[in-house]
């Protein structure tokens, strides 16, 4: 997993303009500090899909999503993946809160940056997988993008058994524990469809780290 102060520094809020000294080197010495410190954990599995006009089924979850059936579109199969930065994330960016909330921010930052980047690994490591040889993968998307209703991270963590294979629970409201972490699902088709970037495949069309 590789992280890119760039991207960090994206999550962060600068653009054209380069972060001062000061953030640069924060970037990077935490950037040690969370490769160092945090165990990094994942469990993916991979099954025939279902896809019509205005939902989605996959390994006995349905979901009801036009937009996620859309972006499913001719696909066949389809992974649904888990992923987590480990509970050493979170205690480490609670403890930056308490000592200094500025490393505590650039923490926030990393921790989204590598979180990300995981998933792109884990990714390139399903598609590699012998029963999806010949087919081509859409980009991940994730409950609580567009109408993908957030409530079904609990199936995903369900079908997936996270809780006893990488320690992946959930709060009453649907929130990730530890927070560190993303669920998802990635289809595969025949025929390539159109890349998309993860800004497309989410709704937030006002959020300020969305990609041109």
């Amino acid at each position: 997993m590789e992280v890119s102060n760039k991207e960090v520094l994206r999550y962060l809020g600068y653009r054209k303009d380069e972060a001062d000294e000061k953030v640069t080197a924060i970037v990077k010495e935490l950037c040690v500090v969370f490769a160092e410190k945090t165990i990094p954990k994942n469990v993916y599995g991979i099954w025939d899909g279902i896809v019509n006009s205005s939902s989605v089924a996959v390994n006995g979850m349905t979901v009801k999503s036009e937009k996620l059936a859309k972006h499913l579109a001719g696909c066949c199969r389809a992974a649904l993946l888990a992923a987590t930065l480990g509970p050493e994330a979170d205690t480490l960016i609670r403890r930056y809160s308490v000592l200094d909330m500025e490393k505590a921010i650039i923490a926030q930052a990393i921790c989204a940056a590598m979180i990300e980047a995981y998933c792109d690994d884990i990714e390139s490591e399903i598609g590699q997988k012998e029963e999806l040889r010949g087919l081509y993968p859409t980009a991940r998307y994730s409950p609580g993008y567009g109408d993908f209703d957030i409530s079904h991270q609990k199936d995903i963590i369900n079908l997936l058994n996270c809780d006893r294979r990488i320690g992946l629970t959930l709060t009453d409201g649907y929130m990730l524990i530890p927070s560190k972490s993303v669920t998802a699902i990635i289809g595969f088709a025949e025929e390539k469809k159109k890349a998309h970037t993860k800004c497309e495949c989410c709704a937030g069309i006002q959020c300020e780290l969305r990609e041109s």
